[in-house]
């Protein structure tokens, strides 16, 4: 898999969120000030050459999906973080994210929670 740019990041959420959509439904996605057509159907390109969209033709139009789900390309992402930015260690990583992020105390107890939970399923 390959680092999505800013800005194919921003198409592909409005993929993930929507599914299914033409060049016209993506521009109409996005928000002020819109981009040129031809500058999502660049973006659209790209993207089906890094496999991360396919699209059916629907008459004249081609309608785009992902083939990559967000879900996917998160942990994909946070690892890829964790390997170049932390030297594989996900404690480091997720220490800096504790003490960088100003967590609220709620924050704090259902970061407990989780560990305890992830604790007791390991059992």
């Amino acid at each position: 898999m390959k680092a999505l740019t800013e800005k194919e990041q921003m198409v592909m959420n409005v993929l993930w969120e929507h599914r299914h959509c033409s060049v016209d439904d993506v521009v109409g996605f996005l928000p002020e000030p819109k981009p040129a057509y031809n500058t999502i159907l660049t973006f659209l390109r790209i993207l089906e050459k890094k496999e991360f969209i396919s699209y059916q033709e629907e008459g004249r139009k081609h309608i785009y999906y992902p083939l990559v789900e967000k879900g996917e390309y998160t942990r994909w992402t946070l690892t890829e973080m964790k390997d170049k930015l932390f030297n594989g260690s996900a404690r480091s990583m997720v220490n800096t994210f504790i003490m960088e992020s100003g967590l609220s105390d709620s924050d704090v107890r259902e970061l407990i929670d989780m560990l305890n939970m992830l604790e007791t399923s390991k059992s």
